[in-house]
């Protein structure tokens, strides 16, 4: 027995991610590594909708928790993520609807928990890096209008990227390849061009892990 729990903690923390989309998860693993290199990071396939989860929200994190648990066996669970997206929301349905979720997963989870709670779409999110977009395709040029601005002000941000004349044009597929690029050749995140207040409440959470 001894033996088995020496083991058990010499085995890689493990930080696990969840949310809706695929796609959003992998932006979402691209953010953690900035912060946590040290960790193994999975992604529950399973989909996980918190938003409109209201009377529901209890059981759906507690089917999350044992999920996380699965996915963390034999090793430390380091921390919780999870990916929701608002679209068309006020800064005071937004401040209510993190609130919910967070005390949820602080109450159900012993690790640290961050939510990625984007108001609008991740797109929003992936616009404050305009140069990862044109290392992604050297004709994906963002509007000077989107530029240097406050990003969660911008509605459907993923429409907006399509209405851009690229070619090709903007898939949210890309959205992984994007935030990939938005480090330097040190591995650090770059520094944002504007602001998104929904992706700078989730980076501090990460960074008081």
């Amino acid at each position: 027995m001894k033996d088995k729990a020496k083991n058990y903690r010499g085995n890689k923390s493990v930080i696990v991610v969840a949310g809706e989309g695929n796609y959003d998860r992998q932006v979402i693993w691209h953010l953690i590594r900035a912060f946590r290199p040290d960790a193994k990071i999975v992604n529950i396939r399973d989909k996980t909708a918190l938003r409109e989860a209201d009377k529901e929200l209890t059981p759906r994190i507690d089917k999350l928790r044992r999920l996380a648990q699965a996915a963390s066996v034999r090793s430390e669970l380091a921390g919780i993520v999870v990916h929701v997206d608002l679209d068309d929301v006020n800064k005071d349905t937004y401040s209510e609807v993190r609130k919910r979720i967070s005390t949820e997963l602080r109450k159900t989870f012993s690790c640290p928990s961050a939510v990625a709670l984007a108001a609008f779409e991740t797109e929003a999110w992936l616009m404050q890096f305009p140069s990862a977009f044109a290392k992604v395709n050297a004709s994906w040029v963002l509007k000077e209008k989107y530029r240097g601005c406050d990003l969660s002000k911008v509605d459907y941000p993923k429409e907006r990227l399509k209405e851009h004349p690229w070619k090709p044009r903007y898939s949210e597929s890309e959205a992984p390849r994007i935030m990939e690029k938005a480090f330097d050749q040190d591995g650090k995140l770059i520094q944002p061009d504007g602001k998104n207040y929904s992706y700078e409440e989730f980076i501090t959470e990460l960074a008081g892990w």
